[in-house]
C-alpha cells in the first residue's frame, strides 16, 4: 500500500491527472483501499484536470462514505480548496458549515477562498467570528491583510496590520508578522503612494528581521513600493541591499524606473541584468519595451524587439509583450509594424485578447489614423473570435467619435454599452458625456450625466462645463460649476481651464477674471501655463491687449504655445497686426515647424490689406520646409461616411445628387 501511495503522490506532484486516474482505477480493481493520504493526493492533483468540479464530486462522495470527511481535517481542507478554486464557493461553504468544530486551517482556507472571489464582506465575517472565538492565528491575519491588498482595499489592509501589532496568540505572545504579511503591507503602501508609512514599516522590518535583504520576494515588493511612490533612488538603494537578486528583483527595479519615466536607467539596468546572466521573463521584457516607448527611439525599439524574437523564437507570443510592442511602435509613429504585430499575434488564441485590440486602436488614434482605428474597432466582434470590447475599448473609441463628430457611431457604441452593462463604468460614462457634448448634443450629455449622478467625478463635471463652453453657452458652464461646488466636488486646474474658456467665448469678462482669482484664493490651485493661456484669451478677446501683455510679462512660469496662441487668435478678431507679429515671432521660436500659427498670421495680413506681407510669409514657409496643414472634411449619410482631404473626388461635386432624406450632417 505504501508503494502505491508513493506512486500516486509522484503523479500528483507532477500534475499528471490522466495517468493518476488510470493508475488509481487499476489498483482499486485489485482491491486497493484508499486512505486519507490517497484522497489528499488525488484532490491536490485535480487542478490539472480539464473538469475539476466534475471529478471532485465523486471523490467527495467516496471519501465521505469511508468516513474521512468527518474524521480527517486534511481531506476536508483539500475539498474546501478544490470547491473554492472551481468557483463552487456555495459547496465549500456548505461543507464548512456542516463541520462540528472547524480547525483553524479550514477557517483560513474559506477566508482565502472568499478573497479570491473578491467577496471581502463574507471573508471579514468569518475572520470576525474567528477573532471572537480566539482562533485567529498569524496565518489568518496574513490571509486577511493580503486579501484586502489584492482586492484594491489598501486602507483596510493597513488598518488591520496596525490592529495585528497589538494582538496576542493563545500563549499571550505578541503576534509577529510573517514575510507574506509584510509583502502585503508594502503593497498596500504602494497602492496608496504613502511613502511616509512605507518608510516607517521598512524601518520596523529592518529592526525586527532581515526579510528585505534575504527574502527576494519581500525585497522586490519594497523596491516596487518606493518606485510607485516616485522615489526611484530609494528603490535603487533597496535593490543593492538585497543579497540574492533574482529576475523578480531586477524586474521590480526596471519597472520602478519606467513608472517614474526614467527610461535610460531602466535600459541600463536591463543590460546589467543580462551581463549578470539573469534570464528575463515576460514582465521584464514588457517593462523594457515600455521604457523604449517613453524615449521614444525607433532604432532602440527594433533592437529590443529583435532581442525578444531571438530569445522566444520557439514560444507563442505573450500578450503583455505584444501590447507593449504595439504601444512602443505607435509612439514611434511606425504604424506598419503595429499592424504587422497585430495581424500576426491575433492568430494565437492566448494572445488574441481585448488588450491587444485596444493597444492597436489606441496606436492608430494617437497617430491620427482615424479610419484605420475605426476599422479595427468595427472588426473586433467579427475577427476577434470571442474577444469583445470592454470598458477600456469604449473609453478609447468614444473620443474617436467626438474628434470626427461621428454622432451615429457614438450612439451605436452607447447602445452596445447599455446592452452589456458597460455604461455604468465611470470611464465609459465620462466618454459618453464628452462625445455627446462635442457633437453638440448637450441634452443627451446632460441626461447621461444625471443618470450617473452618484458616481460622477470631477472629470464628469469638467466635461459638462467644457461642453457648454465649447458651444458658446457660458451661462450653462457657470451654472454647472456652481452646482459642482454645491455638491462639494473638488475642481482642479483643468476644470478652471474649461470654465474660463467658456467665459471667454461667451464674452463674460468679469466672471472669468473672478473665477481666476477664486481658483487660487478659495481652492488653493496654483495656476499653470494653460490657466494663464485662458486668461490671456479672455482679456485679448475683450480687446484689452495691454492687460494681456502685462499678464504675460508677470507670469511666474515661462509662457508657452498656449499663451502666445491665445494672443494670436484674439489678434485676428480685432485685426491687431502689431500684437499678432509679436505672438507669431514667439511661436516661431517655440514651434518652428508648425504651420497653423503662420497661416493665422497670413490671414491677419490679408484682412488688414497687407497682401505683400502675406505673400512674403508664405514664401518663407516654403523655404523653411514648413508643411501645410491639410484640410479635412467628411459627409455622413445613412449608408456611409465619405471623407475628403483638401479636394477628394470620391464625393460628387454636385450637392443636388444628395436628397435631404439621405443626408445627416455632422455637428
Amino acid at each position: 500500500m505504501g508503494s502505491q501511495n508513493a506512486l500516486i503522490t509522484l503523479y500528483s506532484e507532477q500534475g499528471k491527472w490522466r495517468e493518476l486516474t488510470v493508475f488509481y482505477h487499476q489498483i482499486r480493481k485489485q482491491g486497493f483501499h484508499p486512505n486519507s493520504f490517497t484522497f489528499s493526493s488525488l484532490l491536490k492533483c485535480l487542478s490539472s484536470s480539464q473538469s475539476p468540479l466534475l471529478h471532485a464530486q465523486p471523490l467527495h462522495a467516496d471519501a465521505a462514505k469511508r468516513g474521512f470527511v468527518s474524521s480527517d481535517p486534511f481531506v476536508t481542507n483539500d475539498l474546501l480548496i478544490v470547491y473554492s478554486r472551481c468557483g463552487s464557493l456555495q459547496s465549500a461553504r456548505k461543507m464548512f458549515d456542516e463541520m462540528p468544530v472547524p480547525r483553524p486551517f479550514c477557517w483560513n482556507a474559506m477566508i482565502s477562498s472568499y478573497f479570491r472571489e473578491s467577496n471581502c464582506g463574507a471573508a471579514r465575517e468569518l475572520f470576525d467570528r474567528m477573532r471572537k472565538s480566539r482562533l485567529a492565528n498569524d496565518v489568518t491575519w496574513s490571509a486577511v491583510i493580503a486579501g484586502y491588498a489584492q482586492n484594491g482595499r489598501p486602507k483596510d489592509a493597513l488598518f488591520l496590520f496596525k490592529e495585528m501589532m497589538g494582538e496576542c496568540d493563545e500563549t499571550g505572545s505578541r503576534l509577529s508578522p510573517m514575510s507574506h504579511t509584510i509583502t502585503s503591507v508594502f503593497s498596500a503602501c504602494g497602492q496608496l503612494r504613502d511613502v511616509i508609512l512605507g518608510e516607517q514599516i521598512h524601518g520596523y522590518v529592518k529592526k525586527t528581521s532581515s526579510y528585505v535583504e534575504n527574502d527576494a520576494f519581500v525585497g522586490s515588493i519594497v523596491v516596487d513600493m518606493y518606485g510607485k511612490c516616485g522615489f526611484e533612488e530609494l528603490a535603487r538603494l533597496v535593490f543593492y541591499s538585497i543579497v540574492d537578486k533574482c529576475v523578480v528583483v531586477w524586474t521590480a527595479l526596471i519597472a520602478s524606473y519606467v513608472c517614474n519615466e526614467c527610461p535610460s536607467p531602466a535600459i541600463e539596468a536591463f543590460r546589467d541584468m543580462i551581463h549578470e546572466g539573469i534570464e528575463p521573463n515576460y514582465v521584464t521584457l514588457s517593462s523594457l519595451v515600455s521604457a523604449c516607448s517613453q524615449i521614444p527611439d525607433l532604432m532602440l525599439g527594433k533592437e529590443i524587439h529583435g532581442f525578444i524574437t531571438r530569445r522566444r523564437a520557439t514560444e507563442a507570443p505573450d500578450v503583455f509583450i505584444s501590447t507593449s510592442l504595439i504601444d512602443m511602435y505607435g509612439k514611434c509613429k511606425y504604424m506598419v509594424y503595429v499592424r504587422r504585430i497585430f495581424e500576426k499575434d491575433k492568430k494565437y488564441p492566448i494572445c488574441n485578447t481585448t488588450a491587444l485590440w485596444n493597444a492597436t486602436i489606441a496606436g492608430y488614434m494617437e497617430n491620427n489614423f482615424v479610419s484605420d482605428a475605426w476599422d479595427v474597432f468595427r472588426s473586433i466582434t467579427h475577427d476577434g473570435e470571442g474577444t469583445n470590447p470592454n470598458a477600456v475599448t469604449m473609453s478609447i473609441v468614444l473620443p474617436l467619435c467626438a474628434r470626427s463628430s461621428r454622432l451615429l457611431s457614438g450612439k451605436e457604441i452607447h447602445c452596445y454599452a447599455l446592452r452589456n452593462g458597460l455604461d455604468q463604468e465611470i470611464c465609459v460614462s465620462n466618454g459618453l458625456i464628452d462625445m455627446y457634448s462635442k457633437c453638440g448634443e448637450l441634452k443627451l450629455a446632460e441626461n447621461q450625466f444625471n443618470r450617473m449622478m452618484n458616481e460622477n467625478n470631477w472629470i464628469s463635471w469638467t466635461s459638462m462645463i467644457d461642453g457648454y463652453g465649447r458651444h458658446g453657452n457660458g451661462e450653462g458652464a457657470i451654472r454647472f460649476f456652481e452646482r459642482m461646488k454645491r455638491e462639494e466636488v473638488k475642481p482642479d486646474h483643468i476644470t478652471f481651464v474649461a470654465l474660463i474658456s467658456a467665459c471667454s467665448h461667451a464674452g463674460l469678462l468679469e466672471q472669468g477674471l473672478r473665477y481666476f482669482q477664486e481658483m487660487t484664493r478659495e481652492h488653493g490651485i496654483v495656476p499653470v501655463e494653460e490657466n494663464y493661456g485662458t486668461i490671456v484669451d479672455l482679456l485679448a478677446r475683450a480687446g484689452r491687449f495691454k492687460e494681456a501683455r502685462d499678464l504675460i510679462e508677470q507670469m511666474p512660469v515661462r509662457p508657452g504655445a498656449n499663451v502666445w496662441g491665445a494672443l494670436l487668435g484674439a489678434c485676428r478678431i480685432h485685426g491687431n497686426v502689431k500684437e499678432a507679429e509679436l505672438a507669431a515671432q514667439c511661436l516661431r521660436k517655440l514651434e518652428p515647424k508648425d504651420s497653423g500659427f503662420q497661416k493665422s498670421l497670413s490671414s491677419i495680413y490679408k484682412e488688414a490689406g497687407k497682401r505683400e506681407n502675406a505673400e512674403d510669409l508664405r514664401s518663407q514657409m516654403k523655404e523653411m520646409g514648413v508643411a501645410k496643414r491639410q484640410g479635412f472634411s467628411w459627409l455622413e449619410t445613412k449608408e456611409e461616411i465619405y471623407e475628403s482631404i483638401d479636394r477628394d473626388k470620391h464625393i460628387p461635386d454636385t450637392p443636388e445628387t444628395w436628397s435631404p432624406e439621405q443626408l445627416e450632417v455632422s455637428h
